[in-house]
């Protein structure tokens, strides 16, 4: 009786030695999660820390890259509405005379040759319809004015000749030209594509900067690491398109001054 009374203090020590220890681990556990929370925070925000220098860095050659490739489609827009002034001023007073003259003539001749052509048109209607007289009346009349229509015809015949020599011979002076401008319409169309991809891309980029903004707003450092890594991505996918955009209109402007070399004085 007397040992079990002895023990009866060390028991009791023992139990109380227990309850500490499962009321820390409890209190450990709890923290657990807390703990782990508090990692990826600091985490995150080592992350923005990190890419922010690149983040407004490449905001900056975006803006830089966008505004050089768009100076330069406008230079060679200019330059090309230019080289096409010029070739369309090839020989120009020369065929706009012979135009006029062509138009003039056909003009003066017209009365005559519908005259002439209608006489056909009615000797051979009566004709057919068995008035001999009336198709005669009508043959007569159409051969005296044979020879001047005749004529009427040699003479429009002329005009438009001298027109269509003199148009192919400017169009041939222009061609050297002409043929250093062949490659800009198909180069004007993969930069049409390549800024279509630009703006995909932006849009993605700007959801991105939205995804940012707003959790840094909400105090969520894992979520604003996560919308400025995508941003930065973005941003980088964005100044490849702009340098192949770049890289085009280069080839233009090579084209447009080969052009300019080969205008006709």
């Amino acid at each position: 009786m007397e040992m079990i009374e002895m023990n009866i203090p060390s028991m009791t020590s023992r139990i109380r030695s227990l309850t500490v220890l499962l009321v820390i681990l409890a209190v450990l556990s709890g923290n657990a999660p807390r703990a782990a929370a508090a990692s990826d925070w600091d985490e995150g925000l080592d992350q923005i820390n990190d890419l922010y220098g690149s983040y407004i860095s490449l905001q900056a050659f975006v803006k830089a890259e966008s505004k050089r490739n768009q100076e330069l489609r406008k230079q060679n827009t200019a330059d090309l509405a230019a080289v096409n002034v010029r070739l369309q001023a090839t020989d120009k007073s020369l065929l706009s005379l012979l135009k006029s003259e062509a138009d003039a003539t056909r003009k003066k001749h017209a009365a005559l040759l519908e005259q002439y052509a209608s006489l056909g048109k009615q000797a051979a209607a009566a004709r057919k319809a068995g008035n001999l007289k009336s198709a005669t009346s009508f043959d007569l009349k159409r051969n005296k004015l044979k020879a001047a229509a005749t004529a009427a015809r040699v003479e429009i015949k002329s005009k438009n000749t001298a027109l269509t020599e003199a148009t192919s011979a400017a169009a041939a002076k222009n061609k050297p030209a002409k043929d250093a401008l062949s490659p800009v319409s198909g180069l004007r169309k993969q930069i049409t594509a390549g800024n279509k991809q630009i703006s995909e891309a932006q849009a993605l980029r700007s959801e991105a900067d939205k995804q940012y903004k707003a959790a840094v707003k909400a105090g969520d450092a894992v979520t604003a690491a996560a919308g400025m890594k995508l941003s930065c991505a973005r941003m980088t996918e964005i100044r490849t398109y702009l340098q192949q955009v770049y890289v085009l209109e280069q080839k233009i402007t090579a084209a447009l001054r080969l052009a300019e070399s080969r205008l006709p004085e």
